[in-house]
């Protein structure tokens, strides 16, 4: 029950997120009823099988303040479809003939979505490279079952924010196929389950045939040759 009432009540604050985005959105795009809508659509990601965690079960602290859930349930009942299956009226859901005066909202949304795209691969990168250390770490000189149980406990925290970020990356590629350009998607490649992996290299660093392995293609994306100015070079400094 608490479990459902904390979705209830959250469900409640995006419809009303929904609603008043939809508001302002007139001001920008013609009648809603005249736009043809229809999701981005892409593919589920999931950690690899041979490296899932199972997660635990986090019910929270089981409170709610009194008042948010009162006014937040009369919000739900309110509401008459779920929340997150509503078609927000961005450029990538639009579909219609007359798309030639969206442009600007286009490139407006392609670096917005650029911009989400990196700050999900840099979550991605440092999540799998925290696994790899826990794992490496936390989970191989565990010396007792408490210190095991925290450092698997944190492992599947790593896991569920690798998983955020994968799927946050996900939507961004997709808006990206509508709205970035062809160079874009150069870039920005599809994301794989078995892109998922931990970081050998950190777990495994001296195993055979390493040298001949890879590591997948989000790791090499940085600025190029002609951007490291001396400025870019001295911030890193």
């Amino acid at each position: 029950m608490t479990q459902q009432l904390k979705v209830k009540c959250m469900r409640a604050r995006l419809g009303k997120q929904i609603k008043d985005f939809c508001q302002a959105s007139t001001a920008f795009l013609p009648s809603l009823e005249e736009l043809n809508l229809k999701t981005v659509e892409y593919e589920t990601i999931n950690t690899p099988e041979e490296e899932f965690v199972e997660p635990t079960t986090d019910l929270g602290d089981g409170l709610l303040d009194e008042d948010d859930v009162n006014d937040e349930e009369e919000e739900a009942e309110a509401l008459s479809i779920i929340p997150e299956s509503t078609i927000l009226p961005l450029p990538s859901n639009i579909f219609s003939p007359n798309r030639q005066a969206l442009d600007t909202l286009i490139s407006v949304e392609r670096e917005l979505r650029m911009g989400q795209a990196n700050d999900a691969l840099e979550g991605l990168r440092i999540g799998l490279a925290n696994k790899s250390l826990l794992l490496l770490t936390d989970v191989n000189q565990s010396s007792s079952t408490k210190q095991s149980t925290r450092a698997w406990s944190s492992v599947r925290n790593s896991q569920s924010q690798i998983l955020f970020h994968a799927r946050s990356y996900q939507r961004a590629w997709g808006a990206l196929r509508y709205v970035g350009r062809p160079e874009d998607l150069l870039v920005y490649q599809k994301l794989e389950e078995k892109d998922l992996v931990v970081v050998k290299d950190i777990t495994m660093a001296k195993r055979y045939g390493q040298g001949s392995e890879t590591l997948a293609w989000f790791w090499r994306i940085g600025p190029s040759k002609d951007s490291m100015t001396k400025e870019w070079m001295e911030e890193c400094e």
